[in-house]
């Protein structure tokens, strides 16, 4: 077996203006990368925040509107309350409404 000279690597000593950009390049490189994604995603993050802003602005809006008129009703019933006494006739009206159409169903209308 021979050991070919091209199998090693050659080192010389010598720094020219190639050698000194590269580690330059690179980290110009990687460094432009992270400020970008973070620029991006601090947008991205800005952008999602409006919207769940708005969106939760919406939320509250409803349910105060909800709350208003949940109120408005329970005011309107308590100025509307029937008395116990009238209660009692309108159920003892419907109880003889019922039974009259129950009787009505039960009879038979003469055929022609």
């Amino acid at each position: 077996m021979s050991c070919g000279k091209s199998l090693w690597p050659m080192f010389s000593p010598e720094i020219n203006l190639v050698t000194c950009s590269r580690p330059v390049v690179i980290l110009l490189t990687i460094g432009g990368g992270a400020i970008t994604s973070y620029l991006s995603l601090r947008s991205d993050l800005q952008q999602v925040r409006a919207d769940l802003t708005v969106r939760v602005s919406e939320h509250e809006v409803r349910l105060a509107t909800i709350e208003h008129s949940q109120a408005k009703i329970s005011a309107e019933r308590g100025a509307t309350r029937i008395p116990g006494d009238v209660r009692l006739v309108i159920s003892r009206v419907s109880d003889l409404l019922s039974d009259v159409r129950i009787q009505l169903g039960r009879r038979e209308l003469p055929h022609n």
